[in-house]
């Protein structure tokens, strides 16, 4: 199983295929890219600030470890546990940097693949829009989380009482 976070930039346009288009999926856990090429990676997601503050403190730890007398294999195996140390931070690095650039946080979804995540994403998504009434697609409501949307169908029953509620306090009147 694998979790990825949905982004969604906060001033979508109203076009429900441009807004599904400009959704970002972020996977949970280790990058395995950003191990092996953290330059690139970051370039490739186009994370500046990261960028600029990784290469400054590769610099300033190779001068530090330069001046300290130590060698080459100390700064080798500095610049290897920097890397390590970025790429178990990068995915939550890059949720920063699109919070940065209006993205907003619209929930987390787990499925087997990335594939079956976008495919339940979207799913309830689409619900979700479509409950909204989306009739007027340049003025999109916001507010709900899709990915803990009614079903069609689920809004109209009734919620049940008693045997559904999990918790401490399940009778409201008590």
């Amino acid at each position: 199983m694998v979790t990825y976070t949905v982004h969604e930039r906060e001033n979508a346009s109203g076009n429900i295929t441009e807004r599904a288009d400009a959704i970002d999926f972020v996977k949970e856990g280790f990058a395995w890219l950003a191990l092996f090429f953290p330059l690139l990676w970051l370039l490739y997601h186009a994370m500046w600030i990261v960028l600029a503050g990784f290469i400054g403190v590769m610099v300033v730890l190779q001068t530090a470890l330069t001046a300290a007398g130590l060698a080459d294999g100390v700064a080798a195996w500095a610049s290897i546990a920097l890397s390590l140390v970025f790429a178990f931070q990068a995915n939550d690095l890059r949720r920063w940097s699109l919070a940065r650039r209006g993205y907003r946080l619209e929930g987390p979804v787990t499925a087997s693949s990335r594939t079956a995540c976008e495919a339940q994403f979207f799913e309830n998504w689409l619900a979700a829009q479509n409950a909204r009434g989306e009739e007027n697609p340049d003025q999109p409501k916001r507010g709900t989380n899709p990915a803990s949307a009614v079903k069609p169908g689920q809004a109209d029953k009734e919620p049940t009482s008693g045997d559904d509620v999990i918790g401490l306090f399940p009778d409201a009147k008590a």
